[in-house]
């Protein structure tokens, strides 16, 4: 539980005179958690079975259907609870990226401002611990190659000496997008055909 709870004793005058909630979370194992959900998912598929089943529908009252229709109201409901419990905002994986430019920039010398958007977006637990490493190696690729190592080639493309990568989040078509964009030197198609055709991922001719 967290420590707020104490803190909303010792300054409840002060919580009180500015309208504060003070929220408290709870710790629990994520084993259980998913048990949890899955048993809902459970209820929900034996809810439906019920409700949909042939004989009681041939024979189900007016009362008997509106409480067939009221106990899908609280499944479906509960059903959201359950999946939003293993929602995550992507926050934290986020201010670790922005750790990360940070440092490289300082090793590589390099100007780079960092800014993010959409951090308060949320997504399932499991998507925010599989990120991590990709955008890892995505942040460390737009600092060693993307950004370009001398500003004053930056300047005579017409842009700022101080290179800059972005990191968002934002809801598309039911969809979440998670972006990383910078304002380098962007892609050498050539070098990456080539790679590709050393590898034999692609042949001579695509």
């Amino acid at each position: 539980i967290s420590s707020s709870q104490k803190e909303s004793q010792t300054g409840s005058k002060r919580l009180t005179s500015s309208n504060s909630v003070v929220k408290e979370t709870i710790k629990i194992e994520a084993e259980r958690l998913d048990r949890l959900v899955d048993m809902i998912g459970e209820l929900v598929i034996a809810e439906s079975m019920v409700s949909q089943d042939s004989e009681i529908l041939e024979r189900v009252s007016a009362r008997a259907s509106r409480n067939l229709a009221h106990l899908n109201k609280i499944t479906r409901e509960l059903q959201e609870i359950g999946m939003s419990l293993r929602m995550m905002p992507v926050k934290p994986v986020f201010e670790r990226m922005a750790r990360l430019c940070r440092d490289l920039a300082k090793k590589a010398g390099k100007k780079i401002d960092f800014s993010m958007s959409g951090e308060d977006t949320e997504v399932d637990k499991s998507v925010v611990e599989k990120i991590s490493d990709p955008l890892t190696h995505m942040i460390r690729n737009a600092v060693d190659h993307g950004i370009e190592s001398s500003p004053d080639d930056r300047v005579k493309l017409g842009k700022s000496e101080i290179g800059h990568i972005e990191l968002r989040a934002f809801h598309k078509g039911g969809d979440i997008i998670i972006e990383v964009e910078d304002d380098g030197r962007g892609l050498d198609k050539s070098a990456i055909l080539k790679k590709a055709r050393e590898r034999k991922i692609i042949t001579e001719d695509q």
